[in-house]
């Protein structure tokens, strides 16, 4: 059964954008299950199963989650699946500029064009890539207000407002 409204961010999602919606995260991060964090340069390696595209990818953006913290455990199954999604949005865009052309004309006799089966999966790859980056904080709009740790430049207005709240 679907929930109403947007779906719940991750804590550390609320933390690095300064918590705006003023939540009381201490209580979030008690209630919350824990899950493994990897130190600030460490991340998991790539899985073996994955091929060179979506390796280099891993390796690309698994440190860089990690070093925010946006990146767990329980986090590196949709980290495949986005890797995985790369490299197949890869391969289908490599194949299109191969053939030299995104249409091709099936017989001689029909005047029908038909478009490259490769555009269609390019397509739809890069949505689910662009659907797995947001949730990851990989696009421009996702890390807007993103502050990483020791970033915070809160001014002493800020300070005494958050104190003043039960």
């Amino acid at each position: 059964m679907a929930t109403a409204g947007r779906k719940p961010k991750p804590t550390q999602m609320h933390i690095l954008n300064g918590n705006p919606s003023k939540l009381r995260l201490e209580e979030r991060i008690s209630n919350e299950v824990k899950m493994k964090e990897y130190a600030l340069g460490e991340s998991p390696p790539a899985p073996e199963w994955l091929d060179d595209v979506a390796k280099e990818e891993w390796n690309r953006v698994a440190p860089m989650l990690a070093n925010c913290k946006l990146l767990t455990e329980a986090d590196t199954k949709a980290l495949e699946a986005y890797c995985k999604c790369w490299s197949r949005y890869i391969e289908a865009e490599k194949q299109m500029d191969e053939l030299g052309s995104t249409i091709f004309q099936p017989s001689q006799k029909s005047k029908y064009i038909q478009q490259l089966p490769q555009v269609a999966i390019a397509q739809k790859y890069l949505k689910l890539c662009k659907e797995f980056m947001a949730e990851f904080g990989l696009t421009p709009s996702s890390r807007g207000r993103m502050q990483l740790p020791g970033e915070n430049d809160e001014d002493e207005m800020e300070n005494l407002f958050r104190k003043s709240m039960p």
